[in-house]
């Protein structure tokens, strides 16, 4: 159960990627962007010292994996030292970096693991996990901080050290002998994934110092600029914002390297977009797919819950409920008028691809507030408009069903292009 910072919203080829109250002079800017990965909320906006515990540890869990595979390797320990010791590292990593926060992560994994040993085993995919096992894949160290997620048994397989013979012999690999299976190193994956995390931290700073995101609640901001400058500088700010979540996904992913290689090799193309791609699955595999009740509304929800307990969170992904709802509802009752004509398809495509980039960024700006004030001071200096359109769509279009499966209906958007990806090779 990890704590990531990002997600994505998105839908049927339209993206739905899912503050400042007090002038700062630049130095604070630059201080505040170079560390804060959570603006907004009064006990970390103006206080640096979690945000920078947090890359602190993203640091010292990189550290941790080079140890880890070099001197618990599953030749020279067992699964269960290997479980163990990831089990308690990133418990500490957790309490470390999150503090009181890190309470709901561990509520939530004893509560799923209740109902999994309560549950009809018709119900589980295989057999249940022991309980040392479902917590090394719930709060190992590699993945707690920012990700990424894994499927439980490619886990378990790196754990026990057969990751790399699953995957060559799925590949359609000829094995020699019973110890020819080689041991790929990921040093060149793993330097490339610096190399782009440095460049993103480099990119965010730099862009913050000009467009920083507490501006956007700025009262001298609100007060004196129009309704479209204030629209325009909000997609500016969380085009800026973006690099922090790349430097975070990307650090994260590098933990998972030297066994990420191995089982991602047909998407790493993805690049960046691995971390979103493997989380819309997860959510369409656990909740979008085994619910016929509402299951837009259930896994953004279970999206928000997932990421943790800053109300921001909950304000994104319930404004992506609407926004996902009313884009189906456009896209069923316009789309077909103007496909028609290429040019007409063009148009359409266009006003689309505009109207998207706008309602990602009124969507996403709570997920970077995190707090109820700015996000609601925000919205009312925008007059609350991307919710009312949502509404009216839903009240005035007819629901007409879409001829999609439900899987191809499904939350990620980045599934879609990965898969695409894929299947080229």
């Amino acid at each position: 159960m990890n704590s990531s910072k990002v997600d994505r919203l998105s839908h049927s080829g339209d993206e739905y990627i899912v503050g400042r109250e007090e002038e700062l002079d630049e130095e604070q800017i630059v201080v505040e962007s170079a560390y804060s990965l959570s603006i907004g909320n009064n006990s970390m906006a103006y206080n640096p010292f979690p945000a920078v515990n947090f890359v602190a540890c993203q640091l010292c869990a990189l550290l941790a994996a080079f140890w880890f595979r070099l001197y618990l390797k599953p030749s020279q320990a067992n699964s269960s030292v290997r479980h163990a010791f990831a089990t308690i590292l990133g418990i500490y990593f957790a309490l470390f970096c999150f503090g009181w926060y890190s309470i709901h992560i561990f509520t939530l994994v004893m509560i799923s693991y209740f109902i999994m040993n309560m549950a009809s085993i018709s119900n589980i995919h295989r057999t249940r996990p022991s309980l040392l096992e479902y917590l090394s894949y719930q709060l190992n160290f590699m993945s707690i901080i920012a990700g990424p997620c894994s499927n439980f048994k490619d886990y378990i397989d790196f754990i026990e050290g057969r990751h790399v013979q699953m995957k060559l012999l799925k590949s359609g690999w000829k094995q020699r002998s019973c110890d020819s299976f080689p041991d790929p190193s990921p040093v060149g994956a793993i330097l490339q994934k610096l190399a782009i995390t440095l460049l993103s931290m480099v990119v965010f700073l730099t862009l913050t110092k000009t467009f920083p995101a507490t501006y956007i609640v700025d009262d001298q901001f609100m007060n004196q600029s129009s309704f479209l400058t204030r629209l325009g500088f909000l997609y500016v700010v969380m085009q800026a914002s973006k690099p922090k979540y790349y430097f975070a996904w990307t650090l994260g992913k590098i933990r998972f390297k030297m066994y990420d290689t191995v089982i991602n090799s047909d998407i790493i193309a993805c690049n960046l977009h691995i971390y979103t791609f493997s989380f819309s699955n997860f959510l369409l595999s656990v909740c979008y797919d085994r619910t016929s009740w509402y299951p837009t509304a259930l896994t953004f929800l279970l999206s928000a819950l997932w990421h943790g307990v800053y109300p921001g969170y909950y304000f994104t992904f319930t404004t992506g409920i609407f926004m996902t709802l009313a884009a189906r509802r456009v896209r069923n009752n316009c789309r077909p008028v103007f496909i028609s004509s290429k040019l007409l398809k063009v148009g359409y495509d266009m006003v689309t691809w505009f109207a998207t980039q706008l309602s990602v960024c009124y969507t996403v700006a709570p997920f970077v507030l995190l707090a109820v004030e700015p996000t609601i001071k925000l919205y009312k200096s925008l007059y609350f408009h991307m919710h009312i359109l949502c509404i009216l769509v839903l009240l005035v279009l007819p629901n007409k069903s879409q001829k999609l499966s439900r899987g191809n209906q499904a939350i990620g958007m980045e599934a879609h292009s990965c898969n695409k990806i894929k299947k080229q090779k």
